[in-house]
């Protein structure tokens, strides 16, 4: 999964303090007993593990109070100029970033498990989303398919955690999570360079015709509108990324780190560098803000249409006005009304099943993807402690379906932000309390100054956020331990860059399982000679693993063949059940025709030590002629002690057609 190089989770211990109280025995109770019955304290255990505010907010204090109101505002700055960033990577309008930022935060607070996680926007999330609606008649109504999208990704996680089939995502293994990580961050990063120079596209390019290969439309555009780099967009823009960088190597730098023996100016010096740059998203927004804002104080000026004119005369490309309100609460759009642009489009009425058709694959893929983030986030940051995944998928669940109510796009946990959450103190899940109302504050009263940032900054904060997750470090892990697993990961990587992200991660899937169970339908087995006694020899046949149909025939073959090559059709076989866990009826059946054909050869087949349910299932279907020893002696009655010795002879079978290997 995504790699976990975050700060150590702050964990609270306590001293263990004995206290011996002397216990008196009452025959008769004072009073009635007045506990709860078991059936009653099931119930409630069961209410507290679906609402796990009720566990922790009893407890709460001024203390932990302080530390959430900390935590919280941090967070908070961070989320803001990231949601309106991310906005703009999911094609949508600049509002609708921060309509995704804080409804997650107050439903997590009910319902989620983790202290440390935020629920909200993030890149991964927004590329998936634009995707849907990047092309076509579909991009002029985004904001409605993207609010749909939330709420049917939020209704199929929330099935997946009510009937536990948290198991599928496990399907989905880590070189191919790895890939598409990957991939994703440079699709983002790439789909940025635009608005970090300043370019923009010309009048007359506006019709040419994409190659539908990924990120390659993404330079074919730059290059083709080259001559429209502004350089005072690409001087903030580089900027910006060199101070992002710059402050995310010193917040991360040992010098600035708390130690024992510290001064308290040392203290206060070293917490104050930490804010500055855990916060230096929303400080760099801020401070071009102002200086856009000083430079070009007429927003009219710098309207997107004056740039197909060339009469562009603002000093920055600007994020342009913003819809300054507070979204009302109101069911996600079922169904597109003809006329919704207000320029007649669509002609007609689409439909509740028409919206659906136009999201395809996204409504699957999107919810796998945020439940992937979640839980490898909560596996995180859970300080050793277990994860109830299903939990996790229920609360992130119910955070989109109800963002949907407010116009959220899909949403699920951010690492970066998570990461600040945990490193700010946070001590239960009431930080995201005050990250929404900073949020909703932002919406409320902000909104208006928001379209004064210019895009260069932006830009340069969705770059610098994204190109470290690129994980680059998981590749030499694998090819030192099994390469094989190299090459899903590589197919996602490369599918999801030069395609879409969606096929990428179905065909890196598709072919990890199918690796897996060519594993399973072509098992190890080991043939060994081995001697017992003077000259008493017998065939060990060790498969590595349980024997089901997709290997059945295989191994029946295998033996077969050993028998007649290496047995000479008269050597006894014994076949080690030390790793064969189970089998299953279609096994069985071919088992059983393999031992009647041994039957009439006279060669005996002894099955050494196999469990309770191989015997079941072996003994049921091929009768008596199946047979069970628990020592290799037990076939050999004339040797009363003796000690098996190994022959020479070790042949390993890997397919039909492998070589013999001695």
């Amino acid at each position: 999964m995504k790699k976990s190089s975050f700060e150590g989770e702050e964990r609270l211990t306590n001293g263990d303090k004995s206290s011996h109280l002397k216990e008196t025995k009452m025959d008769i109770p004072l009073v009635g007993d007045r506990s709860p019955s078991g059936s009653q304290n099931k119930i409630l255990k069961q209410v507290k593990k679906m609402v796990p505010i009720m566990s922790w907010l009893p407890t709460y204090n001024a203390d932990m109070a302080v530390s959430d109101l900390i935590a919280g505002v941090t967070v908070g700055l961070t989320v803001i100029p990231q949601g309106i960033a991310y906005a703009l990577v999911a094609n949508l309008p600049p509002e609708y970033g921060l309509y995704s930022a804080f409804m997650g935060c107050f439903m997590y607070m009910i319902f989620g498990s983790c202290k440390d996680i935020t629920i909200g926007p993030t890149a991964i999330m927004a590329i998936m989303t634009g995707d849907v609606f990047a092309e076509g008649e579909a991009k002029k109504f985004g904001s409605y398919y993207a609010v749909l999208l939330a709420f049917t990704s939020g209704l199929i996680i929330f099935l997946f955690g009510i009937f536990q089939l948290g198991f599928l995502i496990d399907f989905i293994s880590m070189p191919v999570i790895a890939g598409f990580t990957s991939a994703a961050a440079i699709t983002i990063a790439s789909g940025q360079i635009k608005g970090l120079l300043g370019i923009y596209t010309l009048p007359e390019n506006e019709n040419h015709t994409e190659t539908h290969a990924g990120v390659v439309d993404d330079y074919y555009v730059i290059f083709d509108n080259i001559e429209t780099v502004r350089w005072q967009d690409a001087t903030l823009g580089i900027i910006c990324a060199i101070i992002l960088l710059a402050m995310r190597f010193i917040g991360r730098s040992p010098t600035f780190k708390a130690a024992e023996g510290q001064t308290r100016g040392r203290y206060i010096l070293n917490k104050a560098v930490w804010f500055v740059c855990t916060s230096r998203n929303a400080i760099i927004v801020i401070l071009c803000l102002i200086m856009s804002a000083i430079m070009n104080p007429n927003i009219e000026e710098c309207k997107k249409e004056f740039r197909k004119t060339k009469n562009y005369t603002c000093t920055f490309m600007l994020t342009g006005e913003i819809d300054g309100r507070v979204p009302p609460f109101a069911p996600p759009p079922f169904s597109i009304p003809a006329n919704a642009t207000g320029d007649g489009e669509p002609h007609e009425e689409i439909n509740f099943s028409g919206m659906l058709s136009e999201l395809g694959s996204a409504i699957i893929i999107i919810p796998i993807i945020a439940i992937l983030e979640s839980i490898a986030i909560a596996k995180a940051f859970s300080g050793g402690k277990t994860v109830d995944a299903s939990q996790e998928m229920v609360a992130l669940g119910i955070c989109n379906v109800f963002g949907a109510f407010v116009s959220s796009m899909p949403t699920t946990g951010s690492f970066s932000r998570t990461a600040v959450n945990s490193s700010s103190g946070v001590k239960t899940p009431l930080g995201g309390l005050y990250t929404g109302a900073l949020v909703l504050l932002c919406l409320g009263v902000l909104m208006p100054y928001c379209a004064f940032i210019p895009k260069a900054t932006l830009s340069a904060v969705i770059m610098t956020a994204v190109i470290f997750s690129v994980e680059y470090e998981v590749v030499l892990p694998i090819w030192k331990s099994k390469r094989i697993d190299l090459i899903p990961g590589f197919v996602c990587f490369f599918v999801g860059l030069f395609s879409e992200l969606d096929y990428g991660i179905f065909v890196g899937v598709g072919l990890h399982i199918a690796i897996v169970l060519y594993q399973i339908a072509r098992p190890r087995v080991s043939v060994e000679m081995k001697v017992v006694g003077s000259d008493s020899r017998y065939l060990l046949v060790c498969p590595d693993q349980a024997i089901i149909f997709p290997s059945a025939t295989f191994i029946r073959t295998l033996i077969s063949k050993a028998g007649e090559k290496q047995g000479g059709s008269k050597l006894p076989i014994v076949i080690d059940c030390n790793h064969i866990i189970n089998t299953d009826f279609t096994a069985a059946k071919g088992f059983k025709a393999m031992l009647v054909d041994f039957q009439k050869r006279g060669q005996d087949v002894h099955w050494l030590k196999p469990g309770l349910a191989l015997s079941s299932v072996l003994e049921s279907v091929a009768g008596a002629a199946f047979s069970a020893i628990t020592r290799v002696e037990d076939i050999f009655p004339e040797i009363s002690n003796s000690e098996p010795l190994l022959d020479s002879a070790v042949t390993t079978y890997q397919n039909q057609d492998a070589e013999v290997q001695s």
